[in-house]
């Protein structure tokens, strides 16, 4: 049976370690900062609607303090602007063989990638030998420490696994098993990066959420934003996996958490926290594709400019406005 390490204990990485840990599955959370400090002062509490859950999941502050072996596999859930760090800080970490085999690294390990965007896999196959790609779809958020927020029921979240580069692989299917045993709704999949592809499509509205605007003036923009992707998807050659199918493996139900505020995403979690913007893997992401095929990507140009000087300046929600971006539309793909 494997133990699970993961990395990364916001809202994803902290709901994850704290489901698997409560159906018996072995598992370490390695977190940092405040969140290190609560957890190990008083555990994980995961919000639910029907009440509040305090898992004392184990904790580490860092690769010195886990002693690997070749049972584990580690679990990325930083964001995606941390996930090089994290993968170049674990890969050459020590790994024991319990059965008295030969001394392993960390490399040796597999290591599934749960991050936005379609970047982390890539980075990871220059460390890693075995390397599973992740798609999420969960409510929960991180904004206090200690605590992650999560509405839904009667099932957690919702997880695409697959080996990158596409391929069968049958471990995925016992990594989807255990998830499925921790409460999410779980798929294998052969074809991992049109999961992912198809997911980004969704996550490049996600800066919408920090720019001041009527619904309908952001369900306009949200419309240009998705289009461009489409349209670098297309000279780049990626088709995504159909929208139906994500939304039927991901059907997830919600329901009020006491002093939740419910619908802010990800990226609005990161501004509000402080911490670093994962723009450049979402928006970027379409303008890198963008600018190696001649596509042109105003809109998400300029959002991915507007959110990464508002990180910079540490400027709160609201900060710009949104018509801002539908000033940028002149060469707009519609």
């Amino acid at each position: 049976m494997s133990r699970y390490v993961v990395i990364g204990a916001g809202a994803v990485g902290g709901l994850l370690a704290a489901q698997l840990h409560l159906a018996g599955i072995d598992t370490v959370l390695v977190a940092r900062g405040t969140q290190l400090a609560a957890i190990r002062a008083g555990g994980l509490r995961i919000r639910r609607p029907h009440g509040d859950d305090v898992v004392a999941v184990p904790v580490a502050g860092g690769p010195g303090e886990v002693r690997l072996s070749t049972a584990d596999v580690l679990v990325l859930a930083t964001k995606a602007q941390d996930a090089d760090a994290a993968l170049a800080e674990w890969a050459w970490q020590p790994v024991a063989d319990p059965a008295g085999g030969p001394a392993r690294l960390g490399t040796d390990l597999p290591v599934l990638t749960l991050q936005n965007g379609l970047a982390t896999e890539e980075a990871a196959l220059r460390r890693f030998c075995r390397v599973y790609g992740g798609t999420v779809a969960v409510a929960a958020s991180y904004l206090v420490p200690g605590e992650v927020v999560n509405p839904s029921h009667p099932v957690v979240g919702a997880v695409w696994l697959g080996r990158y580069p596409d391929q069968p692989d049958p471990a995925q299917q016992r990594f989807a098993r255990d998830l499925a045993a921790a409460g999410f709704a779980a798929h294998g999949v052969p074809d991992i990066s049109a999961w992912k592809a198809r997911k980004l499509l969704g996550n490049v509205r996600n800066g919408l959420d920090l720019l001041d605007g009527t619904a309908e003036e952001k369900d306009r923009a949200g419309e240009l934003l998705v289009a461009e992707a489409e349209a670098a998807y297309a000279a780049a050659g990626i088709t995504p996996a159909p929208a139906e199918a994500l939304r039927a493996g991901a059907d997830l139900s919600f329901a009020p958490v006491p002093g939740h505020v419910p619908g802010r995403l990800s990226t609005w979690q990161s501004f509000a926290r402080g911490t670093s913007s994962e723009v450049d893997h979402l928006n970027g992401e379409i303008v890198r594709l963008g600018r190696r095929t001649g596509v042109p990507t105003p809109v998400n140009e300029r959002l991915q400019r507007l959110l990464g000087a508002q990180a910079v300046a540490g400027a709160p929600p609201g900060t710009h406005h949104v018509g801002e971006l539908l000033a940028a539309t002149v060469n707009a793909v519609v």
